[in-house]
């Protein structure tokens, strides 16, 4: 088993230390992102929704998303994926925290999409500075270890 995991290591060497902090920040930026599958549980027992209303949060919550994918595109144009992956990372935190505060039906609506459109502006920022990190030669690799953080840290 260790060889299996130092081989699957060692796959990802030569990596810029950028790749691998950008990784690991994709990492808790997705842990944090985790609690959306959860929320129709919370709405529904402890807030008391009908399935109805959860179906409709939860399309607010895939609405924002897309919005906040092409909005991360076009603000990592205007002002750079730095600016834009810490914006996202500061409001997208300060969102998930407010989310707890809202009981009301249409606030939790609002509220859903637009910390998911606020959230998922990371995302292309994210891919945008793997590419910016990366030598050509790493760039496959690179975007791989981001999706694996990806995928690990939404597992969570």
């Amino acid at each position: 088993m260790k060889k299996l995991f130092n081989n699957y290591i060692d796959s990802f060497t030569g990596l810029s230390k950028e790749i691998w902090w950008l990784s690991l920040i994709t990492f808790i930026n997705r842990s944090g992102a985790m609690v959306i599958p959860f929320l129709s549980l919370y709405l529904t027992a402890d807030l008391d929704f009908n399935l109805k209303q959860v179906g409709w949060i939860m399309v607010c919550y895939g609405i924002g998303s897309t919005l906040g994918s092409y909005l991360g595109g076009f603000l990592t144009d205007l002002m750079g994926y730095y600016k834009t992956m810490v914006t996202s990372l500061v409001l997208g935190g300060l969102g998930f925290i407010s989310l707890q505060f809202l009981e009301d039906f249409y606030a939790l609506c609002i509220g859903v999409f637009l910390v998911m459109t606020i959230v998922d502006i990371f995302r292309p920022a994210s891919f945008v500075a793997v590419v910016a990190f990366s030598i050509p030669e790493n760039k496959t690799r690179g975007i791989t270890l981001v999706r694996l953080a990806i995928n690990l840290g939404f597992m969570l």
